[in-house]
């Protein structure tokens, strides 16, 4: 693809991206959208093996590029008293390789922290601005959830019906139940009838080929 062939260049192709991508190509634009690293087979995640729990501590696919060291990673310096935990990953796809598809949205009172707890600054938007947004990118995800939540504003319906929650999320709710708090399912982008490599195929997406 020539230079002039397009229209927008989107630098990674995680969660926002990968979105970001998607919409423009629907309205028409020519985009390319480049990614460190390439495509990663769900049968090499760690989740397949047994030794899942040292590949995410010491393996290709720890947390952090300073020590899993593929060769798409590059070194990434913390500084400061107490610097965050780097998670990040390079690859078609980006950091939803270690993102669990949780799908939560900001409360309205998020957005007026200053007004309410006298902490930072309000938003220059409010919830109700944001909310056709959210309402889209549920749509592109595919994301599934449950309606009718009253810890939060109403919503559409979401586009895939809600996961089973299993054993422990069941026993974790009955503990709940128990102690009277209030519980729900959440919204989750995993949903096992858009997976995320087929979603990424559709839109082109160039990755860097590995070293000879």
């Amino acid at each position: 693809m020539q230079n002039n062939d397009i229209d927008i260049l989107v630098i990674g192709s995680g969660a926002g991206g990968a979105v970001v991508t998607k919409r423009l190509t629907d309205l028409g634009a020519k985009v390319m959208c480049l990614e460190q690293g390439g495509w990663i087979k769900p049968s090499d995640y760690p989740s397949y093996r047994p030794d899942w729990e040292i590949q995410l501590r010491r393996g290709a696919f720890h947390f952090s590029p300073n020590i899993r060291g593929r060769w798409e990673d590059y070194p990434v310096t913390e500084t400061g008293a107490n610097p965050p935990a780097v998670l990040m990953f390079n690859a078609v796809g980006g950091s939803t390789h270690h993102w669990a598809g949780h799908f939560p949205r900001f409360h309205p009172s998020d957005f007026r922290t200053h007004t309410l707890d006298g902490v930072a600054d309000d938003w220059p938007i409010s919830y109700e601005e944001l909310k056709p947004f959210y309402e889209r990118n549920d749509l592109d995800w595919g994301v599934s959830g449950l309606n009718g939540d009253p810890a939060n504003p109403p919503r559409s319906p979401r586009p895939t019906p809600v996961n089973p929650i299993g054993v422990l999320g069941e026993t974790i709710g009955k503990g709940f139940d128990k102690l009277g708090w209030h519980w729900w399912p959440s919204d989750n982008a995993s949903t096992g009838r858009t997976m995320f490599p087929t979603y990424m195929s559709s839109m082109g997406v160039r990755s860097q080929p590995p070293p000879p």
